[in-house]
């Protein structure tokens, strides 16, 4: 294989090549992450160019100029819907797709960020080996304009998973105890030492007969308790009680009102006055005799 693959910690708005690629949404709105700082360096002319491009389909890739970049030719693959998450399958269409727009415009030097890893979500570790193994499926048939490709990111830790993968489907070395999947190292040989790094092997055999070989200790028995006992390192503990609220202070009993006093008897009608006593007591004058008869 012709074309030389390299692993950049860098810019890649400074990267001197022909071309970069854009890790783009299929509206081609270049907004935050790689595309927005692609964005502020080359200039709105690229979004313009964007826009009158419009929508295209996922999977797919487009090329605009590279504004006030150093490289001539921006490459944007669509990996992810506007808003969404990218997945494996668009990711690597999408690559596919960049290489193919490469070879059209006769670049030597291309330059590619994580694709799909900010807004789009994906695993880093997944799109490493995604843009590992489609780039060198396409420069191995010495059928490309490419001469250089490189994988060119910025932070610390995505670098570095990116540098492992380079190294082992790259460089053919052997992956690192300290960054490799434990899972994915091939099992040792019966009777070898285990690799640095790697957690020392159980004996479940061991570990789960009672006095079985090896020097372990005896497993304490099963404690048992009646039906009706709960476990004591079982019970919790039960919270302390709330502090009873103070009782509300008794409302003071409205004074008793003054019992009515009792009605005024009706004063006695005055008896009439007796008559004068010359008049109520004096006997009736007596008739007076008959005249005496005449002679």
């Amino acid at each position: 294989m012709k074309t030389q693959l390299k692993m950049m910690r860098a810019d890649i708005t400074t990267v001197d090549a022909d071309a970069i690629v854009n890790s783009a949404n299929n509206d081609l709105v270049m907004g935050g992450g790689v595309s927005g700082a692609i964005r502020r360096v080359a200039g709105q002319a690229v979004q313009d160019e964007c826009l009158k491009i419009g929508t295209v389909p996922l999977g797919t890739a487009v090329a605009t100029s590279g504004g006030l970049l150093k490289a001539q030719w921006i490459i944007h693959a669509a990996v992810n819907p506007l808003g969404m998450w990218a997945d494996a399958k668009s990711v690597r269409n999408a690559t596919r797709a960049v290489l193919k727009r490469a070879d059209e415009k006769q670049v030597k030097r291309l330059a590619f960020p994580a694709l799909g890893t900010g807004a789009g979500a994906l695993a880093v570790e997944r799109c490493a080996d995604i843009l590992i193994e489609e780039v060198m499926k396409h420069c191995e048939g010495d059928q490309t304009s490419l001469e250089e490709v490189m994988f060119v990111l910025y932070d610390e830790k995505p670098f570095s998973i990116f540098e492992e993968k380079f190294k082992v489907k790259v460089l053919g070395e052997a992956p690192s105890p300290e960054v490799a999947d434990p899972r994915s190292l091939p099992e040792p040989p019966p009777g070898a030492a285990p690799p640095p790094g790697a957690p020392p092997a159980r004996n479940d055999s061991n570990s789960r007969r009672p006095g079985g070989g090896g020097g372990g200790r005896r497993p304490e028995p099963t404690r048992r308790y009646p039906p009706n006992s709960p476990r004591r390192d079982s019970v919790p503990t039960p919270p302390p009680a709330p502090a009873a609220a103070p009782a509300p202070a008794a409302a003071p009993a409205p004074a008793a009102a003054p019992a009515p006093a009792p009605p005024l008897a009706p004063a006695a009608a005055p008896a009439p006055a007796a008559p004068p006593p010359s008049l109520a007591s004096a006997p009736a004058p007596e008739p007076p005799p008959p005249p005496a008869p005449s002679v």
